[in-house]
């Protein structure tokens, strides 16, 4: 135990030296980086204040030349005293340069600070000129001699120092622009590298941290973590575990020992969890075909339930007119035979008309049982739909309308029960003529897309909003405008839907109001190889 705790110290020991170290060497890299930091920042503020002092002392000296250029034409001179004060002013802003660039050499001593002070005695001499010549001009105005000084501030154009002393100070302006941006982009790049290497020092030291940490508790706890990881193993059943071979032989029989026991305690566990696996398999199995059955029974009383809503609610109206017909032929006064027929073909055509609707109603609801009654085969729909085109023509031209029907694929085939296919066409072309304006046209366009067959009925009648579209589906169901412009039982589209989804397609409807609608049927095509077979 005592070396133990003398191994221990020794390494933990180790572990604080060697975080210390990395962490003062951090500490003094960025101790480090601050200082060169402050020291652009430095630099910048110095360099700006030069700037300032140049731009000051240009600014100064156009505008006194501009003074005495204007003065001269004016002929007016300035009082001494002002011209005095101008001229101190001159002599200060000079001052001020050549003490900021004092600044900059008791700062960093460098050549470069050395070359702006001869810059700097350079534009003095030209300033000390400029107010020599200003002074002369100005004696030359107050005596009077007008003339002579036209004369004195040509020369003194033409001599340039005006130029001369721009391009000294623009020049200066420039290397004090370059000095600052050269600070500038030196703090700028000595702060992204700070903020760039600060993240992987830290990553660094957290990595060498952890391994430290990591390669010292493993050292230290091998054994003793080796069996209590063992013992709790076997304590949650995980008696597939194995404790691995120990250096330390009290260790290594002790966990001999728990092997074994895991082991013996497996093969036992092994035989019941396989038979409890193959029990609960058989539940399951019996489970899901419960499942499934209870399911298809609620859908069946689903299905059932609506059903007889639908027909008590749609075979009231046909009921109570054959139950009206009959009773007045019953009750009331003898009349003529011809008013016995027509009573009669009124109770027939209710009683086809309830036959129809039990028969579109069944079919829906076997559909939603998933039990359709189809008689399929291979279907031509290119001569399907041209021959109920020239069926329908014949209604179309009651009401001045026309059907341009367009196949633009005359081997298209599918396969399905052609009466019922004939039956959704029928129902869309129908609807499209009842729903279209006098004189309008319905175009009726047949045509392949990849493995698909598309058929489109359009019209440009009433049309439909998007909201109805959802809805026309619905049984039972007819838009505001439908009811007003055409009668119907509000089950043709659910018909439709029905027949269309039992051969595996789609049948989708879109519309604008006052423009007009389009249903459009979409079923897989008939592989070529099968219609050939």
């Amino acid at each position: 135990m005592a070396m133990l705790k003398t191994r221990f110290s020794r390494k933990l020991h180790l572990v604080f030296a060697t975080m210390l170290a990395i962490t003062l060497g951090l500490s003094w890299y960025f101790l480090d980086s601050v200082k060169w930091y402050e020291y652009d920042v430095q630099r910048i503020a110095l360099a700006n204040n030069v700037l300032q002092g140049y731009q000051e002392l240009s600014r100064l000296t156009f505008e006194q030349y501009s003074e005495l250029n204007s003065g001269v034409y004016r002929s007016e001179a300035l009082e001494p005293g002002v011209l005095e004060m101008q001229d101190r002013r001159l002599r200060h802003a000079v001052s001020e340069v050549r003490q900021g660039i004092g600044a900059e050499v008791a700062f960093d001593n460098s050549v470069h600070q050395l070359g702006e002070l001869e810059a700097l005695g350079a534009i003095e001499r030209v300033v000390e000129e400029f107010i020599r010549n200003r002074l002369l001009i100005n004696e030359t105005l107050a005596g009077g001699r007008k003339d002579e000084a036209l004369s004195l501030m040509q020369r003194l154009d033409e001599t340039g120092i005006v130029g001369h002393f721009s391009q000294l100070v623009q020049n200066a302006i420039n290397d004090q622009k370059l000095e600052v941006e050269s600070a500038e982009q030196e703090s700028i790049t000595l702060a992204h590298y700070i903020t760039s290497v600060l993240p992987v020092f830290m990553a660094m030291l957290a990595i060498l941290t952890i391994s430290i940490v990591a390669i010292f508790s493993r050292s230290i706890n091998r054994s003793v973590g080796a069996l209590h990881e063992g013992a709790r193993a076997f304590t949650a059943g995980n008696l597939s575990h194995r404790i691995p071979a120990l250096r330390e032989r009290e260790f290594a029989r002790l966990g001999e020992a728990f092997n074994a026991m895991a082991r013996q305690l497996f093969e036992h566990r092994r035989d019941l969890h396989e038979a409890n696996i193959t029990l609960e398999a058989k539940i399951e199995e019996r489970t899901r075909a419960l499942r499934s059955s209870n399911q298809k029974l609620a859908n069946v009383d689903v299905n059932r339930r609506k059903l007889l809503a639908d027909i008590s609610h749609e075979f009231r109206t046909p009921l109570t007119v054959i139950r009206g017909e009959a009773e007045i032929a019953l009750r009331g006064k003898s009349r003529s035979r011809e008013e016995y027929r027509d009573s009669f073909r009124r109770i027939v055509d209710q009683a086809d008309h309830t036959t129809r609707l039990v028969d579109d109603l069944l079919f829906i609801a076997r559909a939603d049982a998933g039990e359709p009654r189809l008689t399929m085969r291979t279907v031509s729909l290119c001569g399907v739909l041209e021959t109920l085109c020239e069926e329908f023509s014949a209604k179309a031209e009651q009401r001045q309308n026309t059907i341009e029907y367009t196949c633009m694929d005359d081997k298209a085939t599918v396969h399905g029960d052609a009466g019922r296919l004939r039956q959704v066409f029928a129902i869309l072309l129908d609807n499209a003529l009842r729903y279209s304006e006098e004189g309008d046209k319905v175009e009726v366009v047949m045509g392949r897309k990849d493995k698909e067959i598309e058929i489109r009925f359009t019209d440009h009648g009433i049309g439909l909003t998007d909201d109805e579209a959802e809805l026309a589906f619905e049984r039972f169901y007819r838009g505001s405008k439908a009811e007003e412009h055409s009668p119907g039982n509000g089950l043709g589209l659910p018909v439709a839907k029905a027949i269309i989804e039992a051969h595996d397609g789609r049948i989708q409807l879109q519309g604008v109001p006052g423009e007009g609608a389009t249903a459009t049927v979409i079923l897989p095509a008939e592989s070529r190889l099968r219609v050939v077979a």
